[in-house]
């Protein structure tokens, strides 16, 4: 009588092993395709900011609002795109 509880001991035990093993491995292919799930640490870490995006004065090209110029209220993509009353290398009349 005891042999048969052990050997139903170990096929229950390779059965449970198996299905644990093939719930990893789908696991892993959804967050293979999909992205992290929701549960695991990479979906707690705060997203990366993202940055306001404005738009040049003068060609209307639309870049990060860090890398623009300001100028009196407006953006500019390049100091050649800045009105020609705000030259800085000009000298102050």
């Amino acid at each position: 009588m005891a042999r048969i509880f052990l050997v139903l001991a170990v096929v229950l035990g390779c059965f449970w092993w198996l299905r644990q093993r093939a719930e990893a491995r789908l696991r892993e292919d959804r967050a293979a395709r999909h992205g992290p799930a929701q549960g695991s640490p990479a979906r707690n870490q705060p997203a990366p900011a993202q940055e306001a995006m404005v738009q040049c004065a003068r060609c209307g090209v639309h870049l990060p609002q860090g890398e623009a110029i300001a100028y009196r209220g407006l953006h500019y993509c390049r100091r050649a795109h800045l009105p020609a009353d705000s030259d800085p290398d000009s000298p102050a009349a």
